[in-house]
């Protein structure tokens, strides 16, 4: 075969490796009745035995069937657990789930710690517009036309590029010349 018609095969192992842990034979190589048991049910065994034993003064009356229910009440509850499937996990782990999903924050988490969304807040900030009559004051006097400089092109450079030099305003009366290109600007725009 060539490369072209070659056949590509894909394969998953995720199964095999979702498997749960199992306790299924004795020490003694014996095996365990109704086993193997996953680590849920041998904790829902215990955990319901423990409770008949503590609780044990409101329910046993029965003579000598009290220890058959010790006996029966949690291997049946372990035996239900066996077919028990919430989204295809078994319900402890399905709890688990349930419980870091509640006890996560709503934002999330960053680097391990809680996430939080700082509040918003209003910003305020202040603008003077000044606007200008048309018409000049009569006690000032109209700037006499004063040619524009011309304008220099920059040389360029293989390793760098210039910009043209800002053309200097002229500096009105009273007024120091600029110092910034802003100021520049500004300055430009008080005389038109």
């Amino acid at each position: 075969m060539s490369a072209s018609e070659e056949e590509l095969i894909g394969r998953s192992y995720t199964r095999a490796r979702k498997h749960p842990l199992v306790i299924g034979k004795l020490p003694g190589a014996g095996r365990l009745p109704g086993g193997p048991y996953t680590i849920t049910q041998v904790m829902t065994m215990v955990v319901t035995f423990g409770l008949l034993v503590m609780t044990r003064d409101l329910w046993a009356h029965f003579g000598a069937m009290n220890f058959v229910l010790m006996v029966l009440v949690p291997w049946g509850l372990a035996w239900v657990l066996r077919y028990a499937r919430l989204d295809g996990r078994d319900p402890a782990r399905a709890v688990r789930s349930l419980l870091i999903y509640s006890s996560t924050p709503a934002q999330g988490r960053l680097a391990g710690k809680p996430q939080r969304v700082v509040r918003t807040r209003l910003a305020s900030a202040t603008c003077t517009v000044r606007i200008r009559s048309a018409e000049p004051p009569a006690a000032v006097t109209a700037p006499a036309a004063v040619p524009k400089p011309a304008v220099t092109k920059a040389v360029s450079t293989p390793k760098r590029k210039t910009r043209p030099a800002p053309a200097a305003a002229p500096a009105a009366a009273g007024r120091p010349a600029p110092k910034t290109g802003l100021q520049a600007l500004l300055a430009s725009l008080d005389e038109h």
